[in-house]
């Protein structure tokens, strides 16, 4: 059970608990099934609360669950802001909370939607010529190793070594993890097509943006960073030189861009560092193996692995759960009451 109760065990318990709160605070509550995907553990589905009028020249979205494996860090972080700032937001504000932005990952525990796509590479135009990353095909074989035990293992580590070696670490993470579009059962696999997440957080930023001349957009996420700290990730502007997001492309934040504005939106995504970078990715690549070998794993090799990633994207203890609670707070405070 997660060490600070406001975090919820898995999706469909941060589902009901969102949806709970969203009708007790008296927010208008949309649910968005999920037209394809199927649990056998419940329906799934997207959920927008709304709080505050129609017609305010001021929106804000806060979404989670972009990553499905990242939904229970950012729903427990969009409850604590519903309850303890519900009385404060500014009247010209409508705060929009989207819940589970990528229901079928969410529900399943993996980072990609239901077709294997990251949808924080998605975000782009399709029917143009799509990014190219020779930086990644040159290391696929090995971030998406054929066997994630011993000799084969060890080969394909010493394969990302030998790259990081020659190029320098940062260039795993500014180039090979960027995105790419040529390997479908890949990781970090932006598609060949708008998946149904992106397309359907544009409906919704499009329905309640409507008629806003100001917009912002906070996503929530966990994986990256020093543990417990928070790096805010302003999309807005231009990245500092070397900076380890600087690259990517696709990001979920691009579509609140649909929007008719007066002003540029101001994108935000919050990054909460959890464990070392290396064991974060190598609990990716083996979940990644999970799937193209599913059928034919052992179960308790498979519960390991699901654990192992659950337990590479939310530190379960007391100390790192305030951390994050603390610092979103602060985000709030600066970006939505005080701007």
């Amino acid at each position: 059970m997660p060490a600070y109760p406001i975090f919820s065990e898995d999706y469909f318990e941060a589902q009901q608990r969102f949806i709970e709160l969203a009708r007790q605070l008296e927010y208008d509550v949309e649910i968005i099934p999920h037209p394809t995907f199927k649990s056998p553990d419940g329906p799934v589905h997207m959920t927008v609360a709304t709080q505050g009028g129609a017609n305010c020249e001021r929106v804000i979205f806060v979404t989670s669950g972009v990553h499905g494996t990242e939904l229970t860090a950012g729903s427990g972080i969009q409850l604590d802001l519903m309850q303890r700032y519900m009385c404060e937001v500014p009247a010209d504000t409508k705060l929009v909370w989207v819940h589970a932005v990528n229901p079928a990952g969410c529900a399943i525990f993996t980072r990609t939607d239901e077709n294997n796509v990251d949808n924080n590479r998605n975000s782009i135009v399709f029917g143009e010529k799509l990014p190219q990353n020779p930086d990644y095909e040159e290391l696929h074989s090995a971030i998406c190793a054929l066997d994630i035990e011993a000799d084969g293992w060890d080969k394909a580590n010493a394969a990302i070594k030998a790259y990081t070696d020659k190029n320098g670490a940062s260039a795993l993470t500014q180039k090979v993890l960027k995105g790419q579009y040529t390997v479908p059962m890949g990781l970090f696999y932006g598609g060949d097509k708008t998946s149904w997440s992106t397309r359907t957080l544009q409906q919704v930023i499009a329905r309640y943006g409507h008629g806003a001349k100001q917009a912002m957009i906070i996503d929530l996420h966990t994986g990256f960073g020093p543990c417990g700290f928070c790096e805010v990730m302003d999309l807005s502007a231009s990245p500092s030189e070397g900076a380890e997001w600087g690259l990517i492309g696709g990001y979920m934040c691009d579509t609140i861009d649909i929007l008719d504005l007066e002003q540029p939106p101001t994108k935000l995504i919050l990054e909460f560092g959890t464990i070392p970078f290396e064991q974060v990715l190598d609990a990716h690549r083996r979940d990644n193996w999970l799937k193209r070998n599913q059928s034919s794993v052992d179960p308790e090799v498979a519960q390991q692995i699901r654990q192992e990633l659950k337990d590479a994207l939310f530190v379960n203890t007391p100390q790192w759960c305030e951390a994050l609670l603390v610092q979103s707070r602060d985000v709030f405070e600066k970006y939505v009451l005080k701007n």
